[in-house]
């Protein structure tokens, strides 16, 4: 009678699956996923499946060239495809003299020692308690809580003074809506949306554009205002000015 061979229990390094061989076998194949494998193989750790999830992206705008590219949400940092520039992705406070162009996806403080001397400072938020010498663009609001100077004017969603701040610009602003319930004073502003004046707020400006004006009780507007709103007709549209001349 022929001796009975001796089995052993082997598993796939593949799936982890354990079937019987041969306690002298050389190679197998494995009988649930059909993986084929070495006896030296099948003393091995078995090799765990991980599933790859694909990253969230978000959209990031360079500050110096403009191109737009998709990083990663959890990124910290990224550099710019185009240009090369180092982008930053979260928050940054500006206590002292800053040099140099910034774009940031997160919170901007230029505090009230801080100065911005880049060219130009990109963030979703930016609060200004101090000064800046470059341009500032603020992709949700601005809001300025000090008394405060910009050189080369801002752009954004929304601008903000609060009471008892005050904003002297140099330059254009130009924002989709402005609250102001402290003091601003600039050569021109232009809102494309609404103006609101608090009641203890002061506007003096060469030019103020808007398309719609609240000015609260005891509030103060000084300078050549234009109201803008658009005239849908057959031809696509037109603006239609009236003009608030200082007085």
């Amino acid at each position: 009678m022929p001796p009975s061979l001796t089995k052993i229990e082997v598993r796939c390094p593949e799936c982890g699956h354990a079937q019987l061989e041969s306690e002298n076998f050389i190679s197998t194949v494995c009988r649930s996923c059909s993986f084929y494998f070495k006896s030296s193989l099948a003393a091995q750790p078995v090799r765990k499946k991980t599933r790859r999830t694909m990253a969230q992206k978000k959209e990031l705008t360079c500050a110096d060239c403009g191109a737009v590219q998709m990083v990663a949400e959890e990124a910290l940092s990224s550099v710019c495809l185009e240009c090369g520039r180092h982008l930053e992705l979260g928050h940054r406070a500006i206590e002292g003299e800053h040099l140099g162009n910034l774009s940031l996806e997160g919170e901007l403080l230029i505090a009230a020692k801080g100065n911005f001397g880049g060219a130009k400072a990109r963030a979703a938020r930016i609060v200004l308690q101090g000064r800046a010498s470059g341009f500032l663009e603020a992709a949700e609001w601005l809001r300025v809580e000090g008394q405060s100077k910009i050189r080369s004017g801002a752009s954004g969603e929304r601008l903000e003074i609060l009471a008892g701040a005050s904003l002297e610009a140099a330059d254009l602003l130009h924002f989709q809506s402005a609250v102001i319930e402290g003091e601003l004073r600039c050569a021109t502003i232009r809102l494309d949306g609404a103006l609101r004046v608090g009641p203890h707020g002061k506007v003096i400006a060469e030019k103020i554009l808007f398309s719609e004006l609240t000015v609260d009780r005891g509030g103060r507007l000084a300078g050549w205002g234009e109201a803008r709103e658009v005239a849908a007709d057959s031809r696509g549209g037109g603006e239609v000015i009236s003009t608030l001349e200082p007085g």
